[in-house]
């Protein structure tokens, strides 16, 4: 009897051992930033001007390799907006631009249930930089007092957008 029981409990601290390691999670971590300039220090800073040079080619460029291995969760719909900054920075990445002017992102789930995300815009790169003069500031200033005064500011910072979360049946 004593073998008995040593055996069986054996046999349970085996098989919780076993099913202990099949729970364990692969993590991956990934994060990309675009646009992120903040130039917000307890100094005095020298404005500085710049001539955006946009391409009249718009392009497009779809992410599904950087979301190979996410499965669609609640969780990761969650984290859609650093999706999105990924394959924002891969988009610009790709065709050497510093950002994307005009751009539009779809996000859909391909036949294999996975993240494709396709950015679409102008590619455009920073040139001519140059201290700020007083006719530059002036614009400077005109366009805060635009954004200041515009009713519909909350309206342009969060859009609404045609999301539409569908669980499949399993």
């Amino acid at each position: 009897m004593k073998k008995y029981f040593l055996l069986l409990l054996s046999i349970m601290l085996f098989a919780s051992v076993a099913s202990a390691q099949q729970h364990n999670e692969k993590i991956q971590y990934q994060e990309s930033s675009a646009r992120n300039l903040e130039p917000e220090h307890l100094m005095l800073l020298t404005p500085l001007i710049a001539d955006l040079e946009v391409s009249a080619v718009k392009v497009e460029y779809t992410e599904v390799e950087a979301f190979e291995n996410v499965i669609i969760t609640q969780d990761v719909l969650k984290m859609m907006t650093e999706y999105k900054k990924i394959a924002l920075s891969r988009a610009a990445r790709s065709c050497k631009a510093d950002v994307l002017v005009g751009t539009t992102v779809d996000v859909i789930t391909n036949s294999r249930g996975r993240l494709e995300i396709t950015i679409t815009g102008y590619p455009a790169v920073y040139r001519n930089f140059r201290k700020a003069e007083a006719s530059d500031l002036e614009v400077v200033e005109y366009a805060r007092r635009v954004e200041r005064d515009n009713q519909n500011i909350s309206i342009i910072q969060t859009p609404q957008s045609n999301t539409k979360v569908v669980e499949k049946q399993k």
